[in-house]
């Protein structure tokens, strides 16, 4: 009789592991994202910028409209504006040398009486002008009596 021998199992072996691949960050994926950053925020910064130079002009154009209004009416019931010419009304962090304690301008605006006669405010020779400047913004708005328009400077 012949033995049969068994045939020799291998021993169970676990597969190995695929090894699970990070996700890699790249210098170049690195660099686009810098630079959309910035660009982003450039953007943003830029679009501050014009809005709020926006948002001055208006309040600056606004109080020199009402200004000029109230200078018209105290011209009316008084027969003479407020001020002589070079004085200012101020709420720029500068002291005002026309003294109105009840009136306030937006903050930062300045308006000066420029030319002009206080006694004569509509002559046609020498009106009385008021400019106004906010000190966040370029822009010069004027004034005058004899036109009764604003323009911007």
């Amino acid at each position: 009789m012949s033995v049969r021998k068994k045939p020799r199992r291998t021993p169970y072996v676990k597969p190995t592991r695929k090894r699970e691949k990070k996700p890699v960050v790249t210098p170049a994926q690195l660099c686009i994202v810098a630079i959309l950053t910035t660009v982003l925020f450039a953007g943003g910064a830029i679009f501050l910028k014009v809005t709020s130079t926006s948002a001055f002009n208006i309040s600056t154009h606004h109080d020199l409209q009402l200004f000029a209004d109230f200078q018209k009416f105290h011209f009316t019931m008084n027969g003479i504006c407020i001020g002589e010419q070079g004085e200012s009304i101020r709420n720029d962090g500068l002291p005002s040398t026309i003294d109105m304690p009840n009136y306030t301008l937006s903050k930062g605006v300045s308006i000066t009486i420029v030319a002009g006669s206080p006694e004569d405010p509509y002559n046609e020779s020498n009106p009385f002008t008021l400019q106004a400047k906010h000190k966040g913004a370029d822009t010069v708005y004027e004034y005058s009596f004899a036109t009764d328009k604003i323009i911007e400077r």
